[in-house]
């Protein structure tokens, strides 16, 4: 049976922790982080299982009521007719979707100052309401306090408690008419199936959530997801209330995260007065995505949005593919359903409705989002660091042999060639140190050149966009309007500087010096080899140049020597970094409208706060980091050719030169010795092979 996204996820997982099982046994790991202590860089066994384990796969879905999101979750998470409905937009709780080893529901309620609040905003005039936005908000608390009548004089004893209950009653909690729909903040479904061990599937629904706290939860549920799902119902695609979703949810979302459904797309493809076929419904979505990004004028929306392509499919198609025919044929609904489909696309079995629903287009382009989520810290990461640590293994052993043929070598020279091996070493001991720090001087220029230029292009990316927050103050907040309404202007645009513009500004410089290094990298090796071979003519230079080149790029792939991280312990923000870029500005900014001042000063003030971003900003932190490892490369270089190979080549002929002994005893040692390395180096490469296999097990999948 095909394996469903999170199974296949689970089985990655498997194979990683059995090759990293094997990498212990074969002595390439430490077993754990106490053992690491000689090299702290070797990853541990102990490390990649913690990191697998605490893992979580988290995918947001949103969209309005009648998309069909309920059924989406149910084909696209349990392959079964699992989830009731959902309730109305106003009063959907947040969901939570994830394992346990029983099914159950655990709803959190709202606090007391929560439900106060709600009351508040319930009790307002709807003609009061500042936009659509807010009035929509006043409507949703009206509708929440008035079905809180069904508790009566027990709503107050569930306020900021949690309950645990069976998960056939999730109705109630979801429900239109539920028992605690009006008073439940977030419902977590724990659900019996192992592939959704690490996984979180969120519902969020508050777009015009009415407590303030549930939609905070909804934009951290965004900012952490890996995949952000876009769902739009084909009937009437992208209409406004689809707009106000984007406008207040997709904000969150990293760029590269959110992929954009469009569900029952049988039925304009199925209409007999306007059929339209697939290309020209997502054309549609991707024409009016684009019109609302350029009416918004919001520049984290377009980069969010720009490379988005809708997929259209049929969450109800999918799911009758999956469900058993008695289980459709028991059920009115389903078995109508079922032919109606059948019926509109000429064809008569499950599978064929299932490639129909285009599911699994779908599916597939989740999995590639999370693949460029996941794939470089989850998997790709420790996989580097074990092969890495094994081909130094090799290398170790390929050393130690040059060095055992050089001593056999030795032992069966004349003396007046020893002298002259030795006059050739201390040569090459000379050049290869000059060129090191040619090499080093000559990247240190390279990225002296960067950080100048750098500094430049990230000081100018703040300066434009404190003028941009400038033109909002001086043109948007009039004399008589509340400075709310300019708030989430200024925050998107505080937002769109920190999370997005300086990173990939950081990123693509870290991006060109790694390019710059990597080349003159290149060029070292090709004149190195040229070395060996004019000073160790009988030394097997190609071989070890290609295998030392080997390992320095095992290690930059492991360690990412070269890479700009800006995850903090998989924070989506910069931690403490978005303080020292601000100064606390932000802050400042909203402190200063509320005391008395006259319209003038207030703007006056707002934009000295707003100077304060531009004149405190200090790029040398982004710079730093981006470049931070670069002599770490260096040292790499000279461990390698200088303390690895020629010293110990040196410190071998004074052995020779000063040692009185048996040269025959030493001599047949010495080859008793070789034989022992090279077939530990046999067995060595027998076990790269292996887990190469491995490798390519878990990467292909």
């Amino acid at each position: 049976m095909k394996q469903n996204l999170f199974e296949e996820l689970q089985e990655k997982k498997i194979k990683l922790i059995e090759l990293a099982n094997k990498a212990s046994e074969f002595g390439w790991i430490p077993k754990t982080n106490s053992n690491a202590k000689e090299n702290k860089d070797v990853i541990s066994l102990e490390e990649i299982k913690n990191k697998l384990e605490k893992d979580t796969l988290t995918i947001g879905v949103i969209g309005q009521m009648k998309c069909g999101k309920s059924t989406f979750l149910n084909s696209f998470v349990f392959e079964d007719d699992v989830l009731p409905a959902a309730t109305t937009p106003m009063t959907a709780a947040l969901s939570v979707i994830t394992y346990g080893e029983k099914e159950k529901i655990v709803a959190e309620f709202y606090t007391k100052d929560e439900w106060e609040e709600q009351k508040i905003q319930a009790s307002r005039n709807e003609n009061d309401a500042a936009d659509s936005l807010d009035e929509s908000k006043i409507k949703a608390a009206k509708e929440l306090v008035s079905k809180a009548g069904k508790l009566g004089s027990s709503l107050e004893s569930y306020l900021g408690t949690t309950k645990e209950d069976d998960f056939s009653n999730l109705i109630e909690y979801v429900g239109a008419d539920g028992k605690y729909i009006s008073i439940t903040k977030s419902v977590t479904i724990h659900y019996p199936k192992e592939y959704l061990k690490g996984v979180e599937i969120v519902d969020t629904p508050g777009f015009n959530d009415p407590i303030v706290s549930r939609e905070e939860r909804t934009k951290q549920f965004l900012k952490k997801a890996d995949v952000v799902i876009l769902m739009l119902y084909a009937g009437r695609p992208f209409d406004a209330t689809d707009r106000d979703i984007i406008f207040k949810n997709v904000r969150q979302c990293g760029i590269g995260k959110v992929l954009v459904g469009i569900n029952k797309y049988d039925i304009p493809y199925c209409s007999e007065s306007n059929p339209e076929d697939e290309d020209k419904i997502k054309e549609y979505v991707k024409s009016e995505i684009r019109k609302a990004c350029r009416d918004c004028n919001d520049d984290t929306l377009v980069e969010i949005l720009k490379d988005v392509e809708p997929i259209p499919l049929s969450a109800e198609m999918a799911l009758l593919s999956k469900l058993p025919m008695s289980k459709i044929t028991s059920s009115e609904a389903f078995e109508f359903s079922f032919k109606r489909h059948c019926s509109n696309f000429g064809i008569s079995t499950q599978n064929e409705l299932y490639q129909l629903s285009h599911l699994n287009n779908f599916i597939s382009a989740v999995k590639n989002l999370i693949e460029n989520e996941k794939n470089k810290i989850l998997f790709a990461k420790p996989l580097n660091a074990i092969m890495a640590a094994g081909d130094n293994i090799m290398s170790a052993k390929s050393k130690d042999l040059n060095l055992i043929n050089n001593k056999i070598e030795l032992l069966q020279m004349p003396d007046s060639d020893i002298d002259e091996k030795e006059e050739n070493l201390a040569k090459a001991d000379k050049r290869f140190t000059k060129k090191i720090n040619s090499l080093g001087d000559d990247l240190d220029y390279e990225i002296k050149h960067l950080v100048d230029k750098g500094k430049n292009e990230l000081e100018d990316i703040v300066d434009a966009s404190c003028e941009r927050m400038r033109h909002i103050i001086r043109n948007e907040w009039g004399r008589m309007k509340d400075f709310e309404r300019i708030r989430p202007r200024l925050d998107a645009e505080i937002q769109t500087l920190v999370n997005r513009k300086l990173k990939k500004a950081t990123e693509r410089l870290a991006g060109v010096g790694k390019k710059k290094i990597e080349k003159g990298i290149g060029y070292f090796f090709c004149d190195a080899e040229d070395l060996l071979t004019r000073y160790l003519p009988d030394f097997d230079s190609r071989d070890f140049v290609k295998q030392t080149k080997n390992k320095i790029q095992m290690d930059i792939k492991s360690t990412d020597i070269f890479s700009f991280n800006f995850r903090d312990n998989d924070d989506y923000g910069w931690g403490d970094l978005i303080s020292d870029i601000l100064n606390g500005a932000s802050c400042g900014i909203l402190g200063v409208v509320g005391n008395v001042l006259s319209h003038g000063e207030k703007v006056t003030e707002v934009e000295d706060k707003i100077n304060s971003i531009s004149n405190n900003f200090d790029p040398e932190p982004y710079l730093a980091s981006a470049f931070a490892r670069k002599d770490s490369v260096i040292d790499l270089v000279k461990n390698e050719f200088i303390t690895e190979l020629i010293t110990p080549l040196r410190e071998q002929i004074n052995e020779i030169k000063v040692k009185k002994g048996d040269k025959e005893k030493d001599l047949q040692e010495a080859k008793q010795r070789r034989e022992e390395v090279e077939a530990s180096k046999a067995q060595i490469a027998e076990q790269i092979s292996e887990l190469s296999e491995y490798k390519k097990s878990i990467v292909k999948q």
